[in-house]
């Protein structure tokens, strides 16, 4: 059972991330799969935000404040944000006024100090990314999610001590892994140890208060190849995110019982 927070709750995707694929009123697919839908029914207000998917953290850090101001304007929000989604609500708060507003950020599988799957990418495509730049295409993010570049960004931007910030690192046992990232998460295992099939554990609870780990790999964490379909699953993506709900109840951001029920809102993005 999901509980029900005071604040509205913003979905930050990742790099490649989008809120939803489809026509109208018909989706076709989304990146937080079924996840709004369950936070909305519990009675919370959700926006799973929509950013530039492959521009940098701070270009995308920028945009995401433009979009938690075109639906919740002044309103103070809780972030929770998958892999790089968790950089651009860190550069966000760097921004005036914003920890003024954001309540809380937990952060799942973000890689706070990089992947070395990112710095095999960049010296194996990095001609791409600058014939990519020649064309106009903005694809900083990938090289933002370096380690280099991270260290870079810690210094920067280092730890936040004013707003309660909680990581969730992904650790499947090899067998939940999903087809896609299975030979990635043995090779990142061998250099980096415990993962998810793209961020190393160490990485994603570098920063913030570390909560318990979830045994979902990074596709699974967005609810994709899953076969779990209620509650009584274990692997139930949506209970994952419940218990981050539960989480923040614990710390006093929960409707209180004797509180009136807020009318349900239907949010497209």
């Amino acid at each position: 059972m999901i509980g029900r927070l005071k604040a509205p709750i913003i979905l930050a995707h990742g790099l490649c991330g989008f809120s939803r694929i489809g026509f109208g009123p018909v989706t076709l697919a989304s990146y937080f799969r079924g996840v709004p839908q369950a936070l909305r029914a519990a009675g919370n207000r959700v926006l799973a935000t929509r950013v530039h998917p492959t521009a940098s953290v701070d270009f995308r850090g920028r945009r995401l404040g433009y979009r938690i101001d075109t639906y919740f304007p002044g309103e103070p929000v809780h972030v929770v944000a998958h892999s790089m989604g968790g950089l651009d609500a860190r550069r966000l708060l760097a921004l005036p006024g914003w920890r003024d507003r954001v309540l809380s950020l937990t952060t799942i599988a973000t890689p706070h100090q990089g992947s070395i799957l990112a710095d095999f990418a960049k010296l194996r495509v990095g001609r791409i990314y600058r014939l990519l730049a020649a064309m106009g295409i903005d694809a900083r993010g990938f090289q933002d999610v370096t380690r280099l570049s991270m260290r870079r960004f810690n210094r920067t931007y280092g730890p936040i001590l004013d707003v309660p910030c909680f990581s969730i690192a992904g650790e499947p046992v090899p067998e939940h892994v999903s087809r896609p990232l299975r030979r990635l998460r043995e090779a990142l295992a061998e250099m980096q140890g415990p993962n998810d099939g793209l961020v190393p554990s160490s990485s994603a609870v570098a920063f913030g208060e570390p909560l318990d780990p979830w045994p979902l790999d990074h596709l699974r964490q967005m609810n994709w190849f899953s076969r779990a379909r209620d509650e009584s699953d274990p692997f139930f993506v949506p209970s994952f995110y419940g218990r981050i709900v539960a989480n923040l109840i614990a710390r006093g951001f929960g409707v209180d019982d004797e509180e009136a029920p807020v009318p349900s809102v239907s949010l497209a993005r």
